[in-house]
């Protein structure tokens, strides 16, 4: 079984339970200087 047919079947176990599958995006975004983390304070 090749990694494209795992995924396959991974994402097709899921939909056939009701979830709905969605295009990848980035964890990173683009262009925001924001923090990833909150502050502690200080």
């Amino acid at each position: 079984m090749t990694p494209n047919e795992v995924r396959a079947k991974y994402l097709a176990f899921f939909e056939s339970k009701g979830h709905a599958i969605l295009p990848s995006a980035p964890l990173v975004p683009e262009n925001d200087p924001t923090t990833l983390f909150t502050g502690s304070g200080g």
